[in-house]
């Protein structure tokens, strides 16, 4: 195995991703290497450390990487060693169109991740904790392809402070369309 693939698979089993994207040359350079490697079979022999760069992908942001390795057949929910897996990061991050690839694949929204919570739990939590615009888009779409919304989870919204109106609105609206089902 080469020096760059060695420290990849350190980054991966560190939860190092955003230093493992820098390595790899930034966001293309991330998403031609592990597609290469991928496609190569040089990631074969590594079930656990290709579920993590999936889950990788996901935290990043890195949609044709991501797209890729779900096509290949990777499992959404193996990739845990950073305590998330795949859809708990792209909700986490606030990524909408990967969000999205997990759910077009029918994937169950109510694994937890190694915290308790599921996807949408995650998304919420993320709104409040390491807000993004793109998390009441997330959430939504979350919502609306019927994720779980636990009964309180609107008043404990209610009381969180939001830093942008738009998302508070959305994710009230959202929620209370949810607890009308």
């Amino acid at each position: 195995m080469d020096e760059k693939l060695q420290k990849t698979f350190f980054h991966l089993e560190k939860g190092n991703f955003s230093a493992l994207e820098e390595m790899l040359g930034g966001p293309d350079g991330f998403d031609r290497q592990i597609v290469s490697w991928f496609d190569e079979g040089r990631l074969n022999d590594h079930p656990e450390m290709l579920a993590e760069a999936l889950s990788c992908a996901c935290m990043l942001g890195r949609y044709v990487t991501a797209r890729h390795l779900l096509e290949a057949g990777v499992e959404p929910y193996t990739g845990m060693k950073a305590w998330l897996a795949g859809p708990h990061w792209a909700a986490s991050g606030g990524h909408p169109e990967i969000t999205r690839l997990f759910i077009d694949r029918g994937i169950s929204l109510e694994v937890e991740n190694m915290y308790g919570g599921t996807v949408l739990g995650q998304a919420l939590w993320s709104a409040v904790n390491e807000h993004k615009p793109s998390h009441a888009e997330v959430i939504e779409i979350l919502i609306d392809a019927g994720a779980i919304v636990e009964h309180g989870t609107l008043e404990w919204w209610n009381e969180q402070d939001i830093p942008d109106t738009e998302t508070k609105v959305r994710v009230v609206n959202a929620l209370a369309l949810a607890s009308s089902r």
